[in-house]
């Protein structure tokens, strides 16, 4: 109950921002934290958040001095350092080996100052199970102490512990073990929109459509204002060739979450050989506007445009 009530207060204590970061919406934070940085350049929190979105935008160039003076600015709150931590993760990821290594111990340290300001900060401790998950054993990945951060989230937030544990259990690769973790947590109390999201994703990973509708639902239902849920309904219907279901759910997506077309690409991915002509009326729908951040890019988009493009007709006009 403990570890509810934290989660609970953090959730509290999130600026307008931060609430919109947490629900997906990156475009409608940007117009809001961009304002705040031209007429506040030294706000430590707008630097924050704005290395957050650009990060979420694929930017790899402005994140980290971003980040670094956030932390410059305000060095006692922890989640300016756990984020100049996940921005030295992704800068990593595009490095070469020496490179990572020194990334690394950059990495560490800041998780570690972040930890230590603030030591429920479930970011941060979902950051280092990351870390010694994906990390080579050169480098400090161990599954052991992996296991080790997944109990003490777990403390902080059962339904996070869960989900953390589940991750291990798909590194592992014990499909088992994950899907029931990610049903306890699915099915923990209050509900989680991240587990209803990731229990769906892991059956619609292994094929299983009737299996990935149910939790689909249950993330609509808990927050309609979130695409993901729609697009993985929307993977579901098209996969199934249930159109009258597919229009309904797109239909309903567009209403509630108009800044995010995903379920529309999503859609098209899963339509683009078996339905050329109704994947490219989608992808065009989805290229329609800017992408929301963390989402395909227009790239992405326009791969699948280029292999449907004059690929066949409609099933359906």
């Amino acid at each position: 109950m403990a570890g509810v009530l934290c989660a609970a207060c953090a959730l509290a204590q999130q600026t307008p921002a931060e609430a919109l970061i947490e629900a997906g919406h990156w475009k409608r934070a940007r117009t809001i934290v961009e304002a705040r940085i031209k007429e506040a350049p030294g706000d430590a929190l707008a630097n924050f958040l704005l290395s957050q979105i650009r990060n979420a935008f694929g930017d790899r160039t402005t994140p980290m001095p971003l980040a670094e003076k956030a932390v410059a600015l305000d060095g006692r709150t922890a989640k300016y350092h756990r984020q100049l931590a996940e921005v030295i993760g992704v800068t990593a990821q595009h490095a070469n080996p020496i490179q990572q290594l020194v990334l690394a111990r950059r990495f560490k340290n800041e998780i570690k100052i972040a930890l230590s300001l603030d030591p429920n900060d479930r970011q941060a401790l979902r950051d280092q199970v990351e870390f010694y998950l994906l990390a080579p054993g050169i480098a400090g990945g161990d599954l052991r102490r992996a296991g080790e951060v997944a109990a003490r989230l777990g403390e902080v937030d059962p339904v996070e512990g869960l989900l953390a544990r589940a991750r291990i259990a798909a590194v592992r690769k014990d499909a088992l073990a994950e899907q029931d973790l990610l049903r306890q947590a699915a099915e923990a109390r209050p509900a989680s929109y991240r587990a209803a999201v990731a229990l769906a994703q892991f059956h619609l990973g292994r094929g299983d459509l009737r299996a990935a509708e149910a939790p689909a639902a249950a993330a609509v239902q808990l927050d309609p204002h979130r695409a993901e849920g729609y697009g993985i309904l929307a993977t579901v219907y098209a996969g199934g060739g249930q159109w009258d279901k597919l229009d309904a759910i797109l239909a309903a997506a567009a209403q509630e979450v108009p800044d995010d077309l995903v379920p529309y690409y999503r859609a098209a991915e899963r339509l683009a050989a078996d339905d050329p002509a109704r994947a490219e009326r989608y992808i065009r729908i989805y290229l329609g506007q800017e992408p929301e951040g963390n989402e395909p890019t227009i790239q992405d988009a326009n791969r699948i445009l280029s292999r449907v493009r004059g690929g066949g007709t409609s099933s359906r006009p």
